[in-house]
């Protein structure tokens, strides 16, 4: 038995193709500059979907979670604090703006950063805190805003991996200062890779804008562009910061209005797969199931059980011998990748930015996340997943474990 077996719901359809069609008949792909492409429309309704007035679609997730880092102003020396159980894409991208991400621990029962483990990590270098809100669970925000506020911390909402949950009857993503999704093959919605940006506060999208647009403004909304001074007597096109490249194309653009239009279906289907896992798994002895906040209302990108009763290795090799089943352990504690350990070695990150002696990515570094990833899995609950698979799948695990 396969841990992942799609069924029969199709992720695209005859509406994706048919825009993806208009695109190629107007032989042009990129999406240029003026309101009539799909990546305009695209922004436009993300806006109103999520309730933001500003949004920036870009090539990829990780280009997100950098732009959006920009768009707070964080840049070389800085000090962003950030949880250790993430896709790495959440601490690279503030090495990837020259700064140092200083990680905070998380809650064992969930994985996700507490306003605790931020409060301890702050230090006077401290410029923003990026919240994950893992596998669609949301974070205990109001704690955590309470902090960035006391310290003066820019908060970013990474939310590769949660479309549409709630805190306290607010969409995830509007809580604080920006949010960063991901439109990558696995998420909620989907262009194959893809991402997005949004903000209420248009210095922030306009710095967002410059990054990831080569340094040249290219604003929508309203927000006014600089014009070019000529240098020296030279006419110049208008670079006016540092950037990358990071447009989406209109191709992707033309998928993402449909994948949009179909978010409230694909999430049904979601909270379908996990009232499965529910049913079967909920009054298992020596497991515990993902934790929940009370007044959070998640939509599982994937779903997270911890083994309190024997070690993940030993739950997977029965499922194998005794179900020819599997899953999947947990394994993104980010600063245990080897990539950390070299900067924590070098005492710079990879950009060559000097670490404080304060900032370690030694094993310990966040005791509860590590000891937590040891006992946990996941199940993935995309909207494609077969049903029935899953149901075999989570009876398999249960038999396991109660016999």
């Amino acid at each position: 038995m396969s841990e992942y077996v799609f069924g029969d719901r199709d992720i695209f359809g005859e509406d994706d193709l048919a825009n993806v069609k208009k695109v190629l008949d107007s032989q042009r792909l990129w999406r240029g500059d003026d309101e009539d492409t799909f990546v305009a429309q695209f922004e436009d309704d993300f806006g109103k979907w999520l309730g933001r007035k500003y949004v920036l679609a870009l090539s990829a997730g990780t280009a997100g979670n950098e732009a959006a880092l920009a768009g707070l102003g964080i840049g070389p020396g800085d000090e962003v604090i950030c949880p250790p159980c993430s896709f790495i894409a959440s601490s690279m991208s503030i090495v990837a703006l020259g700064a140092v991400p200083v990680f905070a621990d998380v809650d064992p029962r969930n994985l996700i950063i507490t306003a605790e483990a931020i409060e301890q990590a702050i230090t006077p270098n401290a410029k923003a805190v990026v919240v994950v809100h893992l596998a669609g669970q949301p974070a205990d925000m109001d704690p955590i805003l309470e902090v960035a506020k006391a310290h003066n911390l820019a908060v970013m909402e990474d939310c590769a991996q949660a479309y549409g949950p709630t805190y306290k009857g607010r969409k995830v993503g509007t809580l604080g200062d920006c949010a960063s999704y991901s439109l990558q093959q696995g998420k909620h919605i989907t262009t194959g890779e893809g991402g997005a940006i949004a903000t209420d506060d248009p210095e922030v999208y306009k710095r967002a804008m410059l990054y990831a647009n080569c340094g040249m403004p290219w604003y929508r909304y309203g927000v006014q562009r600089p014009a070019p001074e000529p240098v020296g007597g030279v006419r110049n096109r208008g670079h006016f910061a540092f950037g990358h490249n990071y447009r989406m194309t209109d191709l992707q653009g033309a998928v993402a209005v449909v994948q949009l239009s179909k978010i409230e279906q694909f999430n049904t289907w979601r909270r379908e797969l996990v009232a499965i896992i529910h049913e079967v798994l909920d009054d298992v002895p020596g497991l515990q199931l993902q934790y929940a906040y009370p007044e959070t209302d998640p939509i599982y990108w994937n779903f997270h059980i911890m083994v309190e009763s024997m070690t993940l290795d030993e739950l997977n090799q029965r499922l194998r011998d005794e179900h020819e089943a599997n899953i999947g352990p947990y394994s993104e504690v980010n600063y245990l990748e080897a990539v950390f350990q070299e900067m924590n070695e070098q005492r710079r990150t990879s950009l060559g930015c000097p670490m404080p002696d304060y900032v370690r990515y030694d094993p310990g570094t966040c005791p509860q996340a590590e000891e937590a990833s040891k006992r946990t899995f996941s199940l993935w609950t995309h909207h494609a997943v077969d049903p029935d698979n899953l149901r075999s799948q989570v009876q398999a695990i249960r038999q396991v474990m109660t016999s």
